[in-house]
């Protein structure tokens, strides 16, 4: 068995929460921790049932609350040994608080598995996690898809995927200046709604059931303007949202629906 539910989703913070009975992990800990702990709350979710942390990158909508809560809950971070000394010097935590991983390994009972992803930040990480035949993954923070993306995304059932920022909407944004929208849309920036949705149906071919549209902006996206982009244009792949494929819409501090694979 394995759950998944977003706590919380976009370029103010990041929480996801991936579990079963006996194992608990959070992927990011973006928010403060009375924040955290508010949305976890409501998501009846124990702090205290948290084994494992793992992080995606030292950007500080994704690390943001993680000193406080592993120094708190005295949960290790598990990290792959290339990225170790990076996250390190960004959290500025001693280094018992962390464990030292390869590409694959094991929390409790889950198998997670990390892959690169390209984005502007010392490194960057996605990750799936295997439970007896439950997979799922998440992959945020995407300049641009790739096979190893795709390739590992492919596994699974349910999948947390960016959808940042509508293209049109990030250029008319008159409060970005172009530096910035060229940084948001180029190989190590942010994955549009357009290129959520080809994505999407690629995955489809895989036969992924659940999509979860996350990292939205809050500024070059709405939750609305996302789901319709990716709907339309699944169905001119022929692929139709609600039947062949499901689409939802992880927002930003606020707990998601919860799904549960067995």
């Amino acid at each position: 068995m394995l759950k998944i539910q977003t706590l919380s989703s976009g370029s103010a913070g990041n929480i996801t929460y991936v579990g079963n009975t006996t194992t608990g992990i959070l992927v990011d800990v973006g928010l403060p921790l009375s924040l955290t702990l508010k949305l976890m709350a409501q998501a009846n979710i124990d702090p205290h049932s948290i084994t494992g942390l793992v992080i995606t990158h030292e950007h500080s909508d994704h690390i943001k609350g993680v000193a406080d809560f592993v120094t708190q809950f005295n949960v290790p971070i598990y990290c792959h040994q290339r990225f170790v000394q990076i996250l390190r010097r960004s959290l500025k935590l001693p280094p018992h608080h962390f464990i030292a991983t390869e590409s694959n390994f094991i929390i409790n009972d889950i198998n997670v598995n990390c892959f690169t992803v390209p984005h502007d930040s010392l490194f960057c990480l996605g990750y799936t996690f295997q439970c007896g035949d439950a997979t799922v993954g998440i992959a945020t923070d995407i300049g641009q898809m790739t096979d190893i993306i795709l390739n590992n995304l492919a596994a699974c059932q349910i999948v947390v995927l960016e959808s940042n920022h509508d293209i049109q909407k990030l250029m008319a944004n008159p409060k970005y200046p172009d530096w910035l929208k060229r940084r948001i849309l180029g190989n190590r920036g942010h994955l549009s709604n357009l290129e959520c949705g080809r994505t999407i149906a690629k995955l489809y071919q895989a036969n992924v059931s659940q999509v979860i549209l996350a990292h939205l902006s809050e500024k070059n996206n709405t939750p609305t303007l996302a789901y319709q982009t990716v709907k339309q244009y699944l169905l001119t792949q022929g692929i139709v949202e609600g039947k062949d494929i499901f689409i939802d819409v992880a927002l930003q501090s606020q707990i998601g629906n919860y799904y549960c694979l067995e």
